[in-house]
């Protein structure tokens, strides 16, 4: 445990562990009071945010979420160090959720829950955050254009596939610029800006007794609460190609906490970022540059995306136009 007395923590939580198993990025513990999973938290004003949002949401009536296990002292983790330590309970068996608009529903106003609860706390600012991506989307997209222009003046007028690669990254740039220039769209005010994890993703999602349950969230990197809306509805658009999912995800958030133009205009910012065509392609010239032979296979597979993705947009981009309406 990183230096830590795992046998002090556990004395602080009064369980007697029979087994220990190091995971990913916990440890699994077999104790007389059934498995519970012991995390090391690198920063602790995450843990201490992390903490309140979950019992904010179990305040507001949904408790299907992983709580901090309480200490004999009745504390909800363990300062060690500079460090925090959190013990919650294992669960052995997690349902696979089934997919449909129901589900979406359901999910956007868990989701929408969680969001507004983490807005009522004031230990992290959500406007350091949107600035980072702000720089980040910038930096992104000046690499971009320093690529592009090496290439186009080394090997990127050459015939054949090196060609095709060369002409993709006028339109790529310009949809860097684009995403990176809406990220300052005056409609998005940093001060209703809040602070939320950086991915949810399918997995974080499960049922308990035939109820939803979600899951996940220890990982200390952190972002914008729209970032991993829009990371969560690509993955589902790109999974099912149902834009009902995608209405009936945004309709239940908007139940829990409405969505303004300036969330849209931020939503569509971080969703219309191309990550998929640009790593690609920036893999393709790595190697290409090196005068290896590069197939584009994954060049061909991040534009079919990038075609549903930008289907998604126009939708996404209507409602918001109603909601400006």
């Amino acid at each position: 445990m990183d230096k830590i007395d795992l046998s002090e923590v556990c004395r602080q939580y009064r369980v007697r562990v029979i087994r220990a198993t190091p995971l990913d990025d916990f440890v699994l513990l077999e104790t007389n009071r059934g498995p519970k999973e012991l995390r090391i938290w690198p920063r602790v004003d995450v843990m201490r945010w992390s903490f309140a949002w979950r019992e904010r949401l179990a305040r507001q009536g949904f408790r299907g979420l992983e709580r901090f296990i309480r200490t004999r002292d009745a504390k909800p983790f363990v300062i060690v160090g500079k460090r925090g330590v959190t013990m919650t309970d294992h669960l052995r068996h997690i349902e696979a959720c089934r997919p449909g608009e129901e589900l979406a529903f359901q999910c956007g106003r868990v989701i929408g829950m969680m969001h507004a609860v983490q807005q009522e706390s004031s230990l992290l600012s959500g406007a350091e955050y949107l600035q980072q991506e702000r720089l980040k989307a910038e930096a992104e997209w000046n690499r971009a254009r320093a690529m592009a222009e090496s290439y186009w003046k080394g090997i990127g007028r050459e015939s054949g596939r090196r060609r095709w690669v060369g002409e993709l990254m006028g339109p790529l740039l310009q949809r860097m610029e684009r995403s990176a220039t809406m990220l300052s769209h005056p409609g998005i005010n940093p001060d209703t800006i809040s602070v939320s994890h950086r991915y949810l993703t399918r997995d974080n999602w499960g049922t308990v007794n035939e109820k939803l349950y979600l899951t996940g969230f220890f990982r200390p990197a952190l972002s914008v609460q729209l970032r991993d809306v829009a990371g969560y509805l690509r993955e589902l658009y790109l999974t099912h190609g149902e834009l009902g999912q995608i209405d009936s995800f945004l309709d239940g958030y908007g139940e829990e906490k409405p969505l303004s133009y300036g969330d849209y205009t931020l939503l569509l910012a971080m969703m219309a970022r191309p990550r998929e065509i640009w790593r690609s392609i920036s893999a393709f010239v790595e190697k290409a540059v090196q005068g290896e032979r590069v197939p584009t296979t994954e060049i061909e597979r991040a534009l079919d995306s990038q075609q549903m993705i930008d289907l998604l947009l126009r939708h996404i981009a209507d409602r918001a136009e109603r909601v400006r309406g």
